[in-house]
């Protein structure tokens, strides 16, 4: 009896602690990949909300990446309207959180894009290496995140070519497609857009042998 008294109490107390933990654990961070979806029209909608938000809580770090992930997106087609907004509100996402990579990418992409702002060609190279140092970094400390590689993987597929940045979205592309083949459910939802685009890049590059494997492997899914 009091061996099962005993028992009893430390399975009381292991339940108490199990509690604690998962009370104390931090929130999982926020998924922004709904965000890629979205229209423009959409995506001002979405910054307007998350816009309120940020005003009751200055220091709320999803919101202000959220924000900036929201211009990223925005800035591809009017970079000098929405570019500097992403690089404000990503530049303090990252002062927070500076190990966060996901975030130090988007960082990293938006500040190329400042580029397209200025007539200045140094100013122009000035922000080109700066951006490309940032996403290389990321992909150094988080190789296997996905919206890392993915990035960087379309940032460097358009930039303009004198910058030789072309290889590292043919190799983002080709770790992304090893990473599915590996584990094709885990990463079905970006498999048409990896194999599209490794189709795009080796036909690009003449290899007509493996833009039709990865083409014929878009069309199968």
């Amino acid at each position: 009896m009091k061996y099962s008294f005993q028992m009893g109490r430390l399975a009381i107390i292991g339940i108490v602690m199990a509690t604690a933990v998962l009370l104390a654990a931090p929130v999982s961070a926020k998924d922004w990949h709904e965000l890629r979806d979205l229209d423009d029209g959409q995506l001002a909608e979405k910054i307007s909300e998350l816009q309120k938000i940020l005003d009751q809580n200055h220091s709320d770090y999803e919101t202000m990446k959220g924000i900036g992930i929201a211009y990223h997106r925005m800035a591809k087609k009017n970079a000098k309207k929405y570019a500097p907004k992403a690089v404000e509100f990503l530049t303090k996402a990252f002062e927070v959180n500076k190990k966060e990579y996901e975030t130090m990418c988007y960082l990293g992409s938006a500040t190329t894009m400042m580029a397209k702002t200025t007539w200045n060609p140094m100013k122009k190279m000035s922000y080109a290496n700066e951006g490309s140092g940032l996403m290389d970094k990321a992909i150094r400390k988080d190789p296997d995140n996905v919206s890392v590689r993915m990035t960087r993987a379309y940032n460097s597929k358009n930039l303009p070519s004198f910058l030789n940045r072309g290889h590292l979205a043919v190799e983002d592309f080709e770790y992304l497609a090893d990473l599915i083949e590996k584990n094709p459910e885990s990463y079905a939802s970006i498999k048409k857009d990896v194999y599209t685009n490794l189709a795009e890049l080796h036909s690009k590059a003449g290899d007509q042998a493996k833009s039709g494997k990865f083409k014929n492997l878009a069309e199968t899914l």
